[in-house]
């Protein structure tokens, strides 16, 4: 009896087929309901599904009308549905970015099988890439700036997303921050225009232009933000917790702001540097001969140059220790210990750049790897597994910001405040900072 039903069945769809034909299509809405079994087509996999289920059901995922039953509505969903099922985009991410175009878009959703096309304003992507069946990887065209839909095309079937991406200008140079704006140091300055370095303190960020001029801005309650008129040129900065630190362009520090332990007091043989660095209350230059130099609050030995650290190429500051990277590569920190922060991994290879958090450090070697170790309350120091060779880091108070060599940004750690929450959209960067609970990064 039931074989029997089966074949008048058939009988039925063969003459339903050729009544409503098997090119119809349902509608994005619908999902393509009728593809009993997924594989991306409803087919007669499904028909067969269907058939094997003919009749009351419980659940039965040939029931794609809900009636409790398997029946002729059903039947006629799948007559409907026949053949490749219409694409369904769930997101766009970045759904945001420049509009000279070249940026790395991911398309989710569904019934992505065979070959795609994609279009944003009617303008074909490039490197359109199939990943599988729920995601699509594309690079934006150049555009007009201002929001344009994009359309994803499989098997001759369209799905078009309205407003699904938007093109904003961006200037080279530009300057862009996130997290915590309380005391407005993400608020970058409209008339800051192109720049070429960025420093963060705990709640005030710096820029350098690239006329070498200074700008600072957000908590400025011991004049951290007030930059004095007369350190132009410079070519680098960096920040304590209160307190901003300039080199100028004939190799002389200048700092300003708290000076409640000296930070500020640079010493008159200090003599021209290379670079500088800030801890909370302390500051640090390196002079071109690679000997460091340190003063202000020294109550943990963060003051302390090692007798025996011998020459170094670069320098960084945490809440209470120093950390040096000496010119064969290896790695040197002192000050306040108490969360390991100065102890630094037997198995450290040579390294390239480092960076100090409030109580974590971070080092980068030459393979483009990174290590941190110290407090690692919030996972600062759990680098992500598949982050890929970096070529620099940052350490803000208690997060982590790594520069992948694709240009793109990760950050970890702490994210109370929207610290590690990289912008959708974010073109590759040049540079980047990290203060106490903000990011900031230059685009080129």
């Amino acid at each position: 009896m039931q074989n029997g039903m089966h074949d008048v069945v058939r009988r039925i769809a063969a003459v339903l087929t050729i009544l409503l034909g098997l090119s119809t299509a349902i509608p994005v809405s619908a999902q393509c309901q009728g593809d009993v079994i997924p594989n991306g087509s409803v087919n007669g996999t499904d028909l067969a599904e269907l058939l094997a289920t003919w009749g009351p059901c419980a659940g039965c995922p040939a029931d794609l009308d809900a009636s409790g039953s398997v029946d002729g509505s059903d039947l006629a969903v799948i007559l409907g549905a026949w053949g490749p099922c219409v694409p369904v985009v769930t997101t766009i991410l970045p759904n945001v970015g420049p509009a000279g175009g070249g940026t790395p878009i991911t398309i989710t959703g569904n019934y992505f099988n065979g070959a795609a096309s994609v279009t944003l304003g009617g303008l074909p992507a490039d490197s359109v890439q199939v990943v599988n069946a729920t995601t699509i990887t594309a690079l934006t065209p150049a555009s007009a700036a201002g929001p344009v839909d994009v359309v994803v095309t499989i098997g001759g079937r369209a799905v078009a997303v309205e407003a699904g991406f938007t093109y904003r200008i961006v200037t080279p140079g530009t300057v862009r921050a996130w997290g915590n704006d309380a005391y407005g140091q993400c608020s970058v300055p409209i008339v800051l225009g192109p720049c070429s370095a960025v420093a963060c303190g705990v709640l005030h960020s710096m820029a350098i232009r690239d006329d070498g001029t200074v700008a600072a801005w957000g908590w400025n309650a011991s004049g951290q933000c007030t930059v004095p008129v007369a350190i132009t040129p410079c070519t680098a900065i960096a920040a304590g917790s209160m307190h901003s630190i300039a080199l100028r362009g004939d190799g002389t520090v200048a700092a300003w702001g708290d000076n409640g332990f000296g930070q500020c007091n640079v010493p008159h043989d200090l003599g021209p540097c290379s670079a500088v660095a800030g801890g909370w209350y302390h500051t640090i230059a390196l002079r071109p001969d690679g000997v460091v130099r340190i003063w202000g609050f020294n109550d943990y030995g963060q003051c302390n140059v090692p007798a025996n650290l011998g020459a170094c190429s670069a320098v960084a500051g945490g809440g209470s220790h120093t950390v040096a990277l000496r010119s064969d590569g290896t790695v040197r920190a002192w000050g306040w210990n108490g969360l390991g922060q100065c102890t630094v991994p037997t198995s450290l290879t040579a390294c390239s750049t480092i960076a100090a958090g409030n109580n974590h450090t971070v080092a980068l070697r030459v393979d483009g790897t990174v290590v941190a170790w110290g407090w690692n309350e919030y996972g600062q120091c759990q680098v992500p597994s598949g982050l890929g060779a970096c070529t620099a880091i940052a350490a803000g108070g208690s997060h982590t910001v790594a520069l992948r060599s694709d240009g793109t940004v990760r950050a970890w750690g702490d994210n109370t405040r929207g610290q590690c929450n990289v912008p959708a959209g974010l073109r590759p960067v040049s540079c980047m900072a990290a203060g106490g609970i903000h990011t900031v990064v230059v685009e080129p």
